[in-house]
């Protein structure tokens, strides 16, 4: 939660830095409280929110960062592609539309929104309660969120769609945060478990970037002579991240759900001792 105000405190030094880090922050936090729920009880849902709102300060950000990099992407793999040619009008429309966003008006008022709101949730921190056997708490925290990343694998298999991909990929962070906070448990074992998952992620979270941008495209004021390529080359490079998607996560979503969580806290619970 320190690192999350120190974000917020420094953002005029790299703006583009502190929203990217701020919102990648509060996605941990709400990955612990997931992890703690259990324990947590009633309170849960407040931490939970409260921890959601500051990150959605800044949901109409982030779609704006990225484009730059996800264009970037494209070019390099159609690098000796005449269609690499059509990328530098819609980089330049890219790199405007974020600049406008990060310099708007009222950022700085949203940051300093969010920052209030996190000095609110540390002087809070002493009072979480978190109550009953440790192990148990861990292990059902866990258990409900791996079960909803199967769940969620299960229907995307069905029903491939940028929507459920989506869906699937948060599913994923968050199982992974949980394996990560977890691992002095047994790093020999869970490090490469967990490299595989932030691989995982990855490949959906650019696959649903591509998404973005060729909406953003169709629905925006975009130089329009290159959209067509990019449409294109979006599609070919959608179906690679996709295709290693589903090659890896088999592997991943093997387990069962109270076998995994079972197994991983225990890891946790032994190495305590």
């Amino acid at each position: 939660m320190n690192r999350a105000l120190a974000a917020t405190e420094c953002a005029g030094d790299d703006v583009d830095g502190a929203v990217h880090d701020l919102r990648k922050r509060m996605k941990k936090l709400r990955g612990l409280a997931r992890l703690v729920r259990t324990g947590l009880g009633d309170t849960f849902n407040e931490k939970n929110k409260h921890f959601r709102d500051i990150a959605r300060l800044f949901s109409g950000i982030r779609d704006p960062q990225v484009l730059c990099e996800t264009l970037d992407t494209l070019q390099q793999a159609a690098n000796g592609d005449a269609a690499g040619q059509s990328f530098q009008p819609l980089r330049a429309w890219a790199q405007d539309r974020r600049d406008r966003v990060l310099t708007s008006g009222d950022l700085g008022d949203r940051m300093s929104t969010a920052r209030n709101r996190l000095r609110d949730a540390l002087a809070d921190v002493d009072a979480w309660r978190i109550d009953g056997p440790p192990e148990d708490i861990l292990r059902k925290g866990l258990k409900k969120t791996y079960k909803r990343a199967r769940k969620r694998y299960e229907f995307v298999q069905e029903t491939p769609g940028p929507g459920p991909l989506h869906e699937w990929r948060k599913r994923v962070k968050y199982h992974w945060y949980h394996c990560r906070l977890l691992r002095e448990g047994w790093p020999e074992i869970l490090m490469p478990q967990i490299d595989a998952l932030d691989r995982l992620g990855d490949l959906l979270g650019d696959d649903h970037d591509l998404v973005v941008l060729v909406d953003t495209l169709e629905a925006e004021d975009a130089p329009d002579a290159a959209r067509n390529v990019i449409a294109r080359c979006a599609a070919e490079q959608s179906h690679c991240l996709r295709r290693a998607a589903f090659a890896l996560a088999p592997r991943l979503m093997l387990e069962k759900p109270a076998a995994l969580s079972r197994r991983v806290a225990g890891y946790w619970d032994v190495a305590s001792d």
